[in-house]
Formats: structure tokens, sequence, C-alpha cells
């Protein structure tokens, strides 16, 4: 594979709390040679696993981002055995823009792995995360949260896999953080995410779903910061257990197909019939497609199609034909 044009302005090997940027290269008009800065802080001591923790994959999605600059400026080195890699910025553009596709080339930089050292910004940088970070790591974690978009109950999020002992594996991971509900997911393309290229490099991985709706919601930062610490308790880099949430033992749970999602037929306005975290029936109304560009004719219904929790909800009502407007997941 072809060496990365993206150069690492910290040492990654340093001991003590390093704090840099990755370069990555962004020709434009007026600066053939320009570069764009991302954020990355090191923080090592001693000898223990590395973990690599992201935030900032989609820029609009914010409980990560904060938890993982609070991570930075608190956690200290002398508490430290390992490695500890921080990208609370990963997507550098699209945080600064707060959206969550790139205002560069509008790609969806989650869908962008492993990348390609000479496709563009995105792309360079995907294919640095994947080629040069994730090799250091024994555990990886990417901080997600629902976006402008969605609204989803917090949660610790596996991929479903075929391996089973990486399958219990990510589990335990995940109890460990602690969220309300661990869940194991079959999403729509998956391939090209960073948390299926830690996979595929045996990492133990895992992704999350902290909220969303487009805004910074306490209670979710609150879980989102004792879990990235109790992660680094599980893994080995902090010393003691997990603490648990005040929501008790996390909920174990599975969306495994999309047979559990609801999807617009059609563009419309999304009337939702149930609030996030009720449970629903199989067949029961979902809610009111409204169409704005048919003004006589009745609303069209949705039912779910399966039973369990409502785990996410769409935030804005503004849909279009294809868009996921609930997800139900049920116990594992």
């Amino acid at each position: 594979m072809a060496a990365s044009p993206v150069v690492a302005e910290v040492d990654l090997s340093g001991r003590g709390r390093l704090a840099g940027h990755l370069r990555v290269p962004q020709s434009r008009d007026d600066s053939g040679w320009g570069t764009i800065l991302v954020p990355i802080v090191v923080v090592a001591n001693g000898t223990g696993p590395t973990v690599l923790l992201t935030a900032g994959n989609h820029g609009d999605e914010y409980e990560g981002q904060v938890a993982l600059l609070d991570l930075a400026r608190s956690l200290d080195p002398a508490q430290v055995q390992g490695r500890v890699i921080l990208l609370p910025a990963m997507h550098y553009p699209a945080c600064a823009a707060g959206k969550r596709l790139s205002p560069l080339d509008g790609r969806d930089f989650n869908r962008c792995f492993p990348g390609d050292p000479f496709g563009g910004f995105a792309a360079s940088l995907a294919h640095f995360v994947d080629s040069v970070l994730l090799p250091l790591c024994e555990f990886q974690m990417d901080l997600h949260s629902g976006g402008t978009g969605m609204d989803i109950v917090p949660s610790a999020v596996g991929h479903v896999l075929d391996d089973l002992e990486m399958q219990a594996r990510t589990l335990a991971m995940a109890d460990s953080f602690g969220a309300p509900v661990t869940l194991l997911l079959r999403e729509v393309n998956a391939g090209p995410t960073l948390l299926a290229a830690a996979e595929s490099r045996g990492i133990v991985a895992l992704s999350s779903e902290l909220g969303g709706g487009g805004r910074l919601n306490p209670r979710n930062l609150a879980i989102t910061k004792r879990g990235v610490r109790n992660l680094l308790r599980h893994a080995g880099v902090l010393e003691g257990a997990p603490e648990p949430g005040d929501h008790g033992p996390s909920r174990r749970m599975t969306v495994p197909d999309l047979g559990h999602y609801v999807f617009a037929p059609m563009d419309g306005i999304w009337e939702a019939t149930n609030q996030l975290g009720a449970t629903v029936a199989d067949g029961a109304p979902a809610g009111l497609l409204h169409r704005i560009e048919d003004p006589l004719a009745p609303p069209i219904p949705l039912s779910y199609r399966e039973a369990g929790l409502l785990w996410c909800v769409r935030h804005a009502g503004r849909v279009k034909a294809g868009d996921p407007v609930a997800v139900i997941a049920r116990d594992l």
C-alpha cells in the first residue's frame, strides 16, 4: 500500500500528554501546497495497550467531540498504563461547519474507509487512520450520535459479526461503556465505515449512537464522558472497574436486519406516533407522512414491522423518499 501523504506533527510513540495536528494536503486555487490541520492528542505512560478514540467523524454529532476534548485535558498521564490516541474532531472541515458531510467535496467521511492516499482530503485522511493509526491499536471506539437528522437512545454499538469470539469481546467492551443500551447493529452500507475497517484488522472496536437532534444533550454528554473512561478501565489503561450509570446495567439489544427499519416511501413531512424509547408492537401505527404537493390527499400511514424498543426516530420533520423514520431494536 502506498505511504500516506498525511504528516503527524506529534510523536505517536512519545510519553506524557502530547498535542498537535495531522497535516492533511488540500490543494486550492490560491494555495497549491495548502494543508488542513486535524487536532490529535496522545496521552501515554508505562506499558499497556493502545486505545484509539475518535469523534467528529460527522461534524454535526457533538457529544463525542466534547467528551474527547474533556478527556484530552483531564486524563492524567501518570494514571495511564499504555497509550490513548484522541481525534476529537476527526473530520475537521465537517466539524468546523457543523455538518455531517464535508464542505470540501460533499463526502461522508464514514463511507471513505479504507481510504486512498491520493483520493482527496477525506480519502487520504481515512487512509492514514486505517494504515497508520489502526495498526497501533488493540481497542478502538468511534463516537457518533444521530446528528441533525435522527435522535437515538444512547448506545454503545457493534456490528453483527460472524466471528463469535470477537463478537463476545465486542459485547464485553460495549457493556463496559455503560450506555443504557448495548446494541448489535446490521446497518445500511456498513462496509466502508471506520468500524468495519477496525474489525477487518482484528481490533476490538465499537461505534456508538449517543443522542442527536443537532444539539448537545447534557445527560447524553454525561453518559459519553463516563463511558470513554469506562472503556479505558476495561482495556486496562486506567485502574479500576467501569462505573455504572444511574440507568442500571446496559440492556443488550440488536437491530438484526432492515426489517426493523421504517422507511419513508416518498417525500413529505413526518408525524411520528411515539416518542423515542417507547415500546411498540408489530403492525402498530408508526406515524403519518404528509405530502404538501397534494393538499387534498390524505396523509400516508406507516406501520412498524417489528415489535420492540423505538431505538431511533427521525428528528428533522422533512423527509425524502428512502429516509428511515424509525428503527426498532429488540432484546438480544
